[in-house]
C-alpha cells in the first residue's frame, strides 16, 4: 500500500480551505442513482460507509435522510472539523486506507460511498482494496466510487492521484475476485470554474 503521508499532510494543512471549496457543491445528480440502487429496506436499516468523507458534506446529507452513517477519513483535521456540528448523528472515524483490512466490518454496510477518495490509491493496489471493501457489504450491497477521468497516475501539489477511464476499469475489474454487477458513466465537475470529467462507478454485490 502506498505511503499516504504526503497526501494526508496536504489535507491536514489545507482542511479549512478544502471544506470551504467542497461543502456547498450540489451532489444531487450523484446521490440520486446511488440511493435508487440501495437495497430495499427502511432508512434506519441502511448502513452507509462514507469512505474518505472529507468535509462531511455527503455524510451529513445521508444522515439527514435517516440513514446510519460511518464517516471515515485519514485526515485528522478534516474529521475534527466535520464532526464539530454533527457529532451526535454520525460515527466519525479517523481511519486510513491502510487500516481498512483490520476493521471488523464484514457484511456491516448496505452501501459504501467513495466519492473522489479511491483516486488516492495506486492503480495496482485497487483490486485488493476493492475486494476488502466488497466483503464489508451486505448481500446486494451497493458501492459508488468516482475518479478523475484519465489514464495515468501523478502527483499534484503533493497529493497522489490515480485516474480512471473505461479501458483501465475493464482491466482492473478482471482482478477483483468478488462477484458484482456494475454501471459506469461520466459527469462534469460541479465545482465553480471546473470542467474536469469524472469517471463514476456503481457496483452491486451479486
Amino acid at each position: 500500500m502506498i505511503n499516504q503521508t504526503n497526501t494526508l499532510a496536504f489535507y491536514n494543512s489545507n482542511a479549512s480551505s478544502f471544506i470551504d471549496q467542497t461543502m456547498s457543491v450540489d451532489m444531487h445528480q450523484l446521490y440520486q442513482p446511488f440511493i435508487e440502487n440501495l437495497p430495499v429496506r427502511p432508512s434506519d436499516q441502511q448502513h452507509i460507509l462514507d469512505l474518505g468523507c472529507g468535509s462531511g458534506r455527503d455524510s451529513i446529507y445521508f444522515a439527514n435522510l435517516g440513514f446510519n452513517v460511518t464517516a471515515m477519513d485519514g485526515s485528522r483535521e478534516l474529521i475534527k472539523r466535520a464532526k464539530i456540528h454533527h457529532n451526535d448523528i454520525i460515527d466519525w472515524r479517523c481511519t486510513t486506507f491502510e487500516q481498512i483490512p483490520f476493521q471488523v466490518w464484514y457484511k456491516r454496510f448496505t452501501s459504501i460511498w467513495a466519492c473522489a477518495s479511491l483516486l488516492h490509491i495506486p492503480y495496482k493496489e485497487l483490486p485488493e482494496l476493492l475486494d476488502n471493501l466488497l466483503t464489508m457489504l451486505t448481500d446486494e450491497g451497493v458501492f459508488y466510487a468516482s475518479f478523475k477521468y484519465g489514464d495515468n497516475e501523478r502527483v499534484d501539489n503533493g497529493r497522489f492521484f490515480c485516474d480512471m477511464n473505461e479501458e483501465r476499469w475493464e482491466a482492473l475489474k478482471q482482478k477483483i475476485t468478488c462477484e458484482f454487477k456494475e454501471e459506469t458513466w461520466l459527469t462534469i465537475d460541479q465545482r465553480e470554474d471546473r470542467n474536469k470529467e469524472w469517471f463514476n462507478i456503481i457496483f452491486k454485490r451479486c
